[in-house]
């Protein structure tokens, strides 16, 4: 403004009286305008650009790049309305912003673009709803095909990342076949974590009915893009490595929020009122073939790959009830995690299935179905496998969920294996690993045998005498060692605590096994 002063504000400089008087709600929306235009334009006159990867950017970058960080703060949710921002000028503001998220070649432009998406995505509901008028012929720009069309180029803007990392997203045809390994640049890492968690936040926005068509296409982008991190090569530098675990966790994050998004809704009115209208099969249908979808993208991944595509997969079977098509996907599913358990990622498998029975320990028979399908191998590789630690807890935790009847079953699979996982004397010094799970495995039998007495009971009666006398002698070793670690300590009291739960030394009343 004039007058300069040294830079005092005197009350005739013009910008200093624009600075102290209120803004009207008028002048805010022609401010408003007139902010959104200029940036439309810079952002107009950096996609007509085509340079090189690599290239430095120039002054119409640099201006593009201000504008594209400022539309968050001015995107607000005052002014993303159909009668503030008008459809026709919203969706190009979205086409032109998708244009530079794919083809911009500088990784900032690319992260601010992706920045935008994820403001936008959880807030386009005003768009999508119905005018409030009673009009047969609806404004301009508010028909349902107006408004499915800025939906699909806010999808479009939220896939660009992933549009531009995994070219194959482009090619319809290529999506029918298993996809193959594809390493990441670490560039991409960023805007590629903010564009699965906003391509699956855009379908929350929208009524439940609106949604459904936009869900697919995020269930493929987010799979792609939890496939191709899976199966990048590990990245070196701490930056890099973080930003690749936060992908990782974006991936997972967004699996769960398209999961629910498929669910039936907790409102019994809503549950029925989806069920007339026919959107409770609709959703059910895309649920199951979603996870269908994700069984195959698993199925294609290496099993030395396949830890964060287990937890992605298991994430959306975990709310798939048994039956019809969804049984052959839960039977694919438990056979993929088996041949992990088997293999060197036994850890990985581990953990995964540790947090997915928890989750379903309220659908009693998926969870017979899982633990019937994966327990007899997490058996049978404890003793050589690289996470026996892993498999005692997986153990414990399905005795621990399981039904009653089936507790003799699993305690007589369980009770050998931390028999087996105890140290004696005889054995030789142990590793620190071998200490940790000798310990879990005292604690996790005193637990069985309180939880359940009978059960714990039949089992031991079918022990071999090897496995008899090898639990004798640990429990006795483990005794004697708590006892020499208490008169150590000084001011050790004269008395030992009475055990809450006593187990018997002497088994000789149960019936021997030959």
């Amino acid at each position: 403004g004039g007058g300069g002063g040294g830079g005092e504000v005197r009350p005739e400089d013009p910008h200093a009286s624009a600075t102290l008087t209120p803004i009207e709600a008028g002048e805010a929306r022609r401010d408003f305008d007139l902010l959104l235009g200029m940036c439309t334009h810079a952002l107009a006159a950096a996609a007509e650009r085509r340079p090189a990867d690599g290239s430095p950017p120039d002054a119409r970058d640099d201006e593009a790049a201000a504008c594209t960080l400022a539309l968050p703060q001015l995107l607000s949710e005052a002014y993303l309305q159909p009668d503030v921002l008008p459809p026709g000028s919203f969706e190009l503001l979205l086409s032109l912003l998708a244009r530079l998220g794919e083809a911009s070649p500088h990784p900032q432009m690319r992260d601010a673009v992706a920045a935008v998406a994820a403001h936008l995505a959880p807030r386009l509901g005003g768009y999508a709803a119905p005018p409030p008028t009673g009009d047969l012929v609806p404004p301009l720009g508010r028909s349902p095909a107006d408004a499915a069309r800025l939906v699909a180029a806010a999808q479009q803007l939220c896939a660009a990342p992933a549009l531009r990392a995994i070219p194959a997203l482009r090619a319809p045809a290529s999506l029918c076949q298993p996809p193959p390994p594809q390493p990441l640049p670490v560039a991409e890492l960023r805007s590629l974590a903010l564009a699965v968690e906003a391509i699956a936040t855009l379908p929350d926005s929208l009524p439940a009915g609106a949604a459904l068509p936009y869900l697919p296409t995020a269930f493929t982008v987010v799979l792609r893009v939890t496939h191709a991190v899976a199966t990048s090569p590990p990245v070196a530098d701490p930056p890099g490595a973080a930003a690749a675990a936060a992908l990782r966790e974006a991936c997972l994050i967004s699996v769960a929020t398209l999961r629910r998004r498929c669910a039936a809704p907790a409102d019994a009115d809503e549950r029925l009122e989806e069920a007339s209208s026919g959107l409770a099969v609709a959703k059910a249908t895309l649920r199951t073939s979603a996870a269908a979808s994700a069984l195959e993208v698993l199925q294609a991944t290496p099993v030395a790959s396949r830890g964060l595509m287990l937890r992605a997969v298991l994430a959306l079977v975990e709310g798939l009830p048994l039956g019809g098509g969804a049984t052959a996907v839960h039977t694919g599913v438990a056979a993929a995690a088996r041949e992990m358990v088997a293999s060197e990622t036994q850890g990985e498998a581990h953990a995964a299935l540790l947090a997915f029975l928890a989750a379903i320990k309220e659908q009693p028979d998926l969870l017979h179905f899982y633990l019937t399908e994966l327990l007899p191998d997490v058996a049978a590789s404890f003793k050589t496998g690289c996470d026996r630690l892993g498999a005692i807890k997986l153990l414990l935790l399905a005795c621990t969920l399981s039904s009653a009847e089936a507790a003799p079953a699993l305690f007589s699979l369980t009770l050998p294996l931390l028999i087996h996982g105890m140290s004696v004397a005889a054995d030789g010094p142990s590793s620190k690993v071998d200490a940790e799970l000798s310990a879990v495995a005292h604690a996790a039998l005193t637990a069985l045998a309180s939880r359940s007495a009978d059960a714990f009971r039949a089992s031991v009666a079918n022990f071999s005498t090897e496995t008899r006398s090898r639990m004798e002698v640990a429990i006795r070793e483990e005794q004697a060692k708590k006892q020499r670690a208490v008169a150590a300590s000084p001011g050790a009291a004269v008395t030992a605590a009475k055990p809450k739960i006593a187990l018997k030394m002497d088994f000789g009343s149960f019936s021997a096994k030959a």
